[in-house]
């Protein structure tokens, strides 16, 4: 069996390369007013999966049986409320109403499917939100930052000092489920599954949006 960091660390590397060449959520080539479009459309984005994220680990909390995991979600519940309000009130400055846009229906499919995976083992459900989703999402927040420093560095600056360090510690969470959790061959496979799951649902969403939404920007 290899050993839980060799593990971790080999996992991290195949959600990586699943995601190269993959990243469909901005255009950094289209003119600077269409790739706008994308970055206002990523924040109302947002905004839904933050607020769906407060009731994902709330309802995940109570099924999370070991202490040493549980202990930490209250402040990631906490992190995706206050991210919720960051983003709404900074579309309002950008004099957009973030309540004017009906929910996505690629997103609501995602997070009504990891709500439902509450009774999943916790190894699983951590691999797949924390370790496999919150990694990517920091990843895509990097490539906001970047790409709008230049466009709106207000709203770039927000995501770098206000929301992507939480995002980092939210996937050091899921980092720290593994090393605890996934000590024998039979849980690093459940691991795997979970996170090839998980990359394989949100790249379907991305897919979903890109095709039907972002034809319009």
């Amino acid at each position: 069996m290899r050993g839980t960091e060799t593990f971790v660390r080999e996992l991290a590397e195949e959600n990586r390369a699943f995601w190269a060449d993959r990243d469909a959520r901005l255009d950094p080539q289209l003119p600077p007013d269409a790739l706008l479009a994308q970055i206002r459309y990523r924040m109302r984005q947002g905004v839904y999966n933050e607020l769906r994220s407060v009731e994902l680990i709330a309802a995940w909390i109570p099924w999370v049986a070991e202490r040493e995991i549980r202990d930490l979600l209250p402040r990631q519940l906490e992190d995706e409320q206050r991210h919720y309000q960051l983003l709404r009130r900074r579309l309002k400055e950008l004099g957009e109403d973030p309540d004017a846009y009906a929910p996505l229906p690629e997103w609501q499919a995602l997070f009504d499917w990891l709500v439902a995976c509450r009774h999943r083992p916790t190894v699983e459900k951590l691999a797949m939100f924390q370790f496999a989703g919150e990694t990517q999402s920091c990843e895509g927040f990097e490539t906001l930052i970047r790409v709008a420093r230049d466009l709106d560095p207000e709203t770039s600056e927000l995501y770098r000092t206000q929301i992507l360090p939480d995002e980092y510690r939210h996937s050091a969470i899921g980092r720290q489920a593994l090393l605890l959790l996934a000590d024998t061959p039979e849980r690093q496979q459940q691991a795997r599954q979970a996170c090839r799951e998980m990359n394989l649902k949100v790249f379907g969403a991305y897919q979903a949006h890109r095709s039907r939404v972002d034809r319009s920007l």
